[in-house]
């Protein structure tokens, strides 16, 4: 696919645009170049577009037929822009981070973001940060061209180069998921300290008194705030901190299954387990059904994320929920209130996680 255009099916949620820029180097044909290849003048390509009856249908035919084999786009948004606005808002990505992009966590993100933007009569823009225009950056083309009225972004996307830029413009920006960095940001994420903490209450609820934790690589904020709400909960519960039931690895299954059985050959192995990952948290799962132990009788087993394979796995695992449809809502009712509002103060929003019980942790002893 090359230049910007629509998408195929609109948001199954709703009937709102959603525009997709390529990841792709993009070389987009402007009105002048149709013109020349219809040997025709620019204002009628101009005429054509706006629907003039004037035309002819012999040049009205040939100007089309060039318009679709150059693949240009009438550039609506730049009429919009006559008045200095644009109708668009983007979700910033980067589609060569295929584990990221693929995630259900992204689309059910990009779903809250899009009910706001739709009850707003505006297209959202989905933008791949990888892509250029005319050697340009997307960013700066999309902000010097003003073609859009604000960015969302994730925080795996947030550079201190790429948050001075867009502060140098004044432009309004919203990060979803807690950035690691120096510069004064606007963001939403997950409370996922609260979540850590209310696995480890959780479990001593239901009657677990080693508990250890296996995360992702703590280099990663929300590993580490879920760590220290792990701290916490066991701080909270009276239970002692131990160095050998925490592990730090990767998110793959067979990262968890590798981890769990490290926890399974200590001398006093650990009664339960809180992973950071649903799909970790399998690997767990198998690694303790192997040494012939039950979940959640032997060892008990808490997961963050409550996507469906957390009812699909046997057992079904408790999970800590975490709203992401709500972390798309709030960061793009955030945006636009900077978009109103441009001298506004810096906000930081967190949303509060629950604990989905399920058999995982529901002992029957």
């Amino acid at each position: 696919m090359r230049g910007i255009l629509p998408h195929n099916k609109c948001n199954r949620y709703h009937k709102s645009c959603i525009i997709k820029i390529s990841e792709e180097v993009i070389e987009l044909a402007s009105i002048k170049d149709v013109a020349n290849a219809a040997g025709v003048s620019t204002s009628t390509v101009s005429r054509i577009i706006n629907d003039n009856p004037a035309i002819s249908n012999e040049t009205r035919e040939r100007v089309l037929k060039v318009m679709k084999e150059l693949n240009y786009v009438p550039n609506s948004m730049a009429r919009a822009l006559s008045n200095q606005r644009a109708f668009t808002v983007t979700l910033a990505i980067n589609a060569d981070d295929v584990k990221s992009f693929n995630n259900p966590f992204f689309y059910e993100v990009m779903h809250g973001i899009e009910t706001v933007v739709y009850q707003r009569d505006l297209c959202l823009i989905i933008a791949n940060m990888r892509t250029m225009i005319r050697k340009e950056s997307i960013l700066s083309w999309l902000i010097n061209g003003k073609r859009t009225q604000g960015i969302i972004l994730p925080s795996s996307l947030v550079t201190e180069k790429m948050i001075k830029e867009l502060n140098k413009h004044h432009f309004p920006f919203v990060v979803f998921g807690e950035p690691d960095c120096l510069e004064p940001v606007d963001w939403v994420d997950v409370n996922n300290r609260q979540g850590g903490q209310q696995a480890v209450e959780h479990l001593v609820r239901q009657g677990y008194g080693r508990i250890a934790f296996i995360s992702g690589s703590r280099k990663e904020v929300f590993n580490r705030n879920r760590y220290k709400g792990y701290r916490d909960g066991l701080e909270r519960s009276g239970l002692d901190y131990r160095e050998e039931y925490v592990l730090e690895g990767g998110n793959a299954k067979t990262d968890g299954f590798e981890m769990m059985n490290v926890l399974l050959k200590l001398n006093e192995r650990p009664d339960a387990v809180i992973c950071t990952d649903s799909i970790m948290s399998l690997g767990v799962l198998k690694a303790i059904q192997n040494m012939g132990m039950s979940v959640p009788d032997d060892i008990g087993v808490v997961s963050f994320d409550n996507f469906p394979v957390a009812d699909l796995a046997d057992p079904p695992l408790t999970t800590v929920d975490v709203d992401v449809f709500e972390l798309g809502v709030q960061s793009a009712n955030m945006l636009f209130k900077l978009i109103e509002n441009p001298l506004s103060r810096q906000q930081q929003s967190l949303i509060a996680t629950q604990i989905q019980m399920r058999e995982s942790t529901r002992r029957t002893v």
